[in-house]
């Protein structure tokens, strides 16, 4: 498989689930905002907007979301990661199944109607598209180089997602929804519920860390990229023990996490690095081009 189809294939499931995530954390933030009242809501959306990495200080709901849908050519947003999604979509058009190309621009041609100032369902619109365009990929996309690619792009940005989420640590600013809201914004709270244990601070981030029932736990996307990367070694035949020792690392101290809390926080923070090295390795090992043809004369 050429580098520029893998790259693209990697970074459109990125774009991808960089932008479901997102869509599920505005709509928790923005209710949460709306309906609290009994926390500074400056203090709150500057916490917000910076554990996304979004640059600005937003003051209250509305800028907030006015920020994380941002612009078209600022892939760590909302509209951006569409719009990204979208052309890579195209780059690489002729090996991808024409209903999930064509439901990628269905989805991208939902951000027109897109409002700021009522972002509910303009969100669960860009949400249902989404539903439909995974449901989509996974009926149709034959399991090649691409198919694996893209769904380890999307397991390194879903841990991505997991771990600035728990760094926001929504509970020291909402005492009382904090713990719910972490769940709902990452769709795990009724998985959680049918574990029958209380909702509490420890308990929840343990569950999103190390949980094996819920697949977008750290833990689970760790393991579903570490297979994905062996897959792209068998039909490469290229090593990639190198590449996934940052991710592997992670996923056996999450195995023998006990309750320590100060040892969970610390897997919290190692996630993005891990993500990063990973994905700098990928990058190197696959996406580097190997030259250019000089014609000679």
């Amino acid at each position: 498989m050429l580098s520029r189809l893998a790259e693209t294939s990697f970074w459109l499931g990125r774009y991808l689930e960089r932008a479901e995530g997102m869509s599920r954390l505005l709509i928790e933030f923005h209710q949460l905002l709306v309906q609290d009242n009994r926390t500074h809501i400056k203090r709150g959306c500057a916490l917000i907007s910076h554990g996304l990495g979004l640059e600005g200080e937003p003051k209250n709901a509305k800028e907030l979301v006015a920020l994380a849908y941002g612009e078209p050519l600022n892939p760590g947003t909302l509209l951006g990661s569409i719009h990204s999604a979208r052309s890579n979509a195209r780059l690489i058009r002729d090996i991808l199944p024409s209903d999930f190309y064509q439901a990628i621009n269905q989805l991208n041609a939902t951000t027109g109607e897109f409002s700021v100032a009522a972002p509910g369902r303009s969100l669960r619109s860009i949400l249902d598209r989404l539903a439909v365009t995974n449901g989509i990929f996974e009926w149709l996309a034959p399991e090649d180089e691409s198919a694996h690619f893209l769904t380890l792009g999307r397991s390194l940005e879903r841990m991505d997602l997991m771990s600035r989420l728990l760094s926001l640590k929504l509970e020291n600013e909402w005492r009382d929804q904090g713990p719910a809201t972490t769940l709902r914004s990452v769709g795990a709270l009724n998985t959680y519920l049918r574990e029958r244990v209380p909702l509490t601070t420890i308990g929840v981030r343990k569950f999103l860390v190390a949980s094996p029932t819920f697949p977008r736990s750290i833990a689970e996307c760790a393991k579903r990229a570490n297979l994905e990367l062996h897959e792209v070694a068998l039909m490469t035949q290229l090593r990639v023990d190198d590449i996934v020792r940052p991710i592997g690392m992670l996923e056996s101290q999450i195995r023998y996490l006990d309750n320590d809390s100060k040892e969970l926080e610390r897997i919290v923070s190692q996630t993005s690095l891990a993500v990063a090295q990973t994905s700098d390795g990928i990058g190197l090992r696959f996406f580097r081009p190997v030259g250019s043809i000089v014609w000679s004369n």
